[in-house]
C-alpha cells in the first residue's frame, strides 16, 4: 500500500510539473467568486431538497420538490459551464450557460406553479 501511494505521489508530482500556471486574477475576480458562491448555494439547495423529498415519502408535494431539485440542478450545471469557460478549461459556446440558467429558472417557476396548484 505504501509503495502504491509513493508511486502515485511521484507520478502526480511529475505530471503537475508540466501544468500551466493558473490565472490568479481571473480566479479572484468578483464575478468568478459570485459564480462560485451561486454554485455552492445551488448544491446546498439540492442537498436540502433531497432531505425534504425523502421526508415527504410520495405525498402531494413530492412532484413539486422533484421540480425544485431539477431546477437547482440545471442552475448548478449553468454555473459549472460558466466556470469551465471562465477558467478556460473547456471552450463552450457563449449562449450555453445563459440558456441553461433560463431553463433552470423556468423549471423552478413550474415547481412554484405546481405547488400553488396543489395548495390552492
Amino acid at each position: 500500500m505504501r509503495r502504491t501511494l509513493t508511486f502515485a505521489a511521484v507520478l502526480c508530482a511529475g505530471w503537475a510539473g508540466d501544468a500551466q500556471a493558473a490565472n490568479l486574477a481571473v480566479i479572484k475576480s468578483p464575478p468568478t467568486i459570485l459564480e462560485l458562491a451561486v454554485l455552492l448555494v445551488t448544491i446546498a439547495a439540492i442537498a436540502v431538497g433531497y432531505q425534504l423529498l425523502g421526508s415527504l415519502k410520495g405525498g402531494y408535494l413530492s412532484r413539486s420538490w422533484q421540480l425544485f431539485i431539477g431546477g437547482f440542478g440545471v442552475i448548478a450545471l449553468s454555473q459549472i459551464a460558466k466556470l469551465l469557460h471562465t477558467f478556460e478549461i473547456v471552450s463552450l459556446p457563449v449562449w450555453l450557460a445563459p440558456m441553461l440558467l433560463v431553463g433552470g429558472v423556468g423549471v423552478l417557476f413550474y415547481g412554484v406553479f405546481q405547488t400553488k396548484r396543489i395548495l390552492g
